[in-house]
């Protein structure tokens, strides 16, 4: 009798246990769905007609999404807050700390060659690759939360015109990425909710000759003869830009995808050179039309834009 009853005892003890485990097992389960999107800053180069990268693969946390396909994308296509659809997929809910995406130099979604590169406007393809390799991983640290039953939109921002230099070692392409440091540097990634826009009109843009180009700053970060400058092995220039908009032909501009926060706004003025590149003519004296709006402390706040009219003045000294 003794025996049946701790057989039954065990046998109630172990049903418990599994039930328990179970429940956990629930919690531990439970999920929430991550979008990835990418978007552009415009290049500064009047021959491009567009830019395309392969997407070969992307990975959250060092793992691979599962079921993901290579995507070739004309990125060029997605600038004043466009985004393109890249991933959509259910993780489970935690918090996640990385995203990396691996590109693909030397084949595009279809197999083609080259994976990743510039079409001009006399509709050649000059292929984007690095000396070494015909892949590259970029990884972007960022910590982010995957909510129960919630929706966590990413958004990566592709900056072309610090992506992409002008080939002036002689190769076959008249175009190549700059280094992979320099690379990582020109993409950021940002979480959708948590940005805000600046957007306006420059009232007196038809008396600027050439072309306009608005770049934001994180406040207090903008050093005129430092940015006016190239900067590393590729020469960048407005390295430390957060982002940047080429101003319309109506006046209209809009910086996107701006992480809450203080910035300063400032505008340059570009002429295209006998080669057709747009080349920088200089910084322009610029205010604010709209009062109590300076150039210098614009507050920018998640899902929010910010108005901000400009009128120009003349070239500014370098």
């Amino acid at each position: 009798m003794k025996t049946k009853i701790s057989i039954l005892l065990v046998l109630f003890i172990f049903s418990m246990v599994a039930i328990s485990c179970s429940d956990d097992d629930d919690v531990e389960k439970q999920h929430g769905e991550l979008n990835v999107k990418v978007t552009d800053a415009p290049s500064d180069d009047a021959n491009i007609q567009g830019t395309f990268v392969t997407i070969s693969e992307v990975k959250i946390d060092g793992q691979v999404v599962e079921g993901f396909t290579a995507q070739t994308i004309e990125i060029s296509a997605y600038q004043n807050g466009n985004t393109k659809l890249l991933v959509n997929e259910t993780l489970e809910a935690e918090s996640y700390n990385s995203v990396s995406l691996v590109l693909d130099y030397e084949n595009d979604a279809e197999g083609n060659s080259p994976g990743c590169y510039v079409l001009t406007d006399d509709d050649n393809k000059h292929a984007l690759e690095a000396a070494s390799s015909s892949t590259t991983e970029v990884t972007f640290n960022k910590p982010f939360q995957v909510e129960a039953n919630g929706m966590t939109d990413l958004v990566i921002d592709f900056d072309l015109r610090k992506a992409i230099v002008r080939n002036e070692d002689g190769g076959d392409s008249e175009y190549k990425f700059v280094t992979s440091a320099e690379l990582t540097n020109s993409l950021r990634i940002v979480q959708e909710d948590e940005c805000g826009a600046i957007n306006g009109e420059i009232n007196n843009h038809t008396e600027a000759e050439g072309e306009l180009v608005i770049y934001a700053y994180k406040k207090g970060s903008f050093d005129a003869e430092t940015e006016t400058q190239g900067q590393g092995n590729s020469q960048v220039m407005f390295a430390n830009a957060e982002t940047s908009a080429k101003v319309a032909t109506d006046g209209s501009y809009k910086l996107s995808f701006l992480e809450e926060g203080e910035y300063e706004v400032h505008v340059a003025s570009y002429e295209e050179d006998a080669n057709g590149q747009i080349a920088f003519t200089g910084m322009v004296q610029a205010s604010s039309s709209i009062s109590g709006l300076l150039l210098n402390n614009v507050s920018v706040e998640a899902n929010s834009q910010v108005n901000l009219n400009i009128d120009l003045s003349i070239l500014a000294d370098l």
